[in-house]
């Protein structure tokens, strides 16, 4: 049976990565919800996401449901978002992140925001 998870390859792991994105990369705020996003060169490499999460943010299990959904909403929209990205996302309000709909709503309103979305018609083409 496959796994549904996200690829190794599709995650932020380094420090330096991290850091890269949050000093050097470009920041966007929309519901309580911030997204620093970098652009490089990786045209073939799938575009690499985190999540960064505060203990302001809530309990443990408050974190963690925020990483779930944002983690899921990330998986199921990974297509549309463009190549060789890295996007770092940090919750600020745990009342923005109720369910994966709420979760990929703002995902794409902020990577829309960013120009990160790939447009549908070129899908298609």
């Amino acid at each position: 049976m496959p796994s549904n998870g996200l690829p190794r390859e599709c995650r932020l792991h380094l420090k330096k990565d991290f850091q890269r994105v949050i000093q050097g990369g470009v920041k966007l705020q929309y519901k309580g919800i911030i997204l620093w996003w970098r652009s490089g060169p990786g045209a073939g490499k799938p575009a690499r996401f985190a999540v960064v999460v505060s203990r302001r943010l809530g309990p443990a299990v408050v974190r963690n449901r925020a990483k779930r959904l944002l983690r899921e909403a990330f998986r199921l929209n990974q297509k549309n978002i463009q190549p060789g990205t890295d996007l770092v996302f940090s919750p600020r309000e745990s009342e923005t992140l109720t369910h994966v709909h709420a979760a990929q709503e703002a995902l794409k309103t902020l990577c829309g925001k960013a120009a990160l979305l790939i447009n549908s018609s070129e899908k298609q083409a």
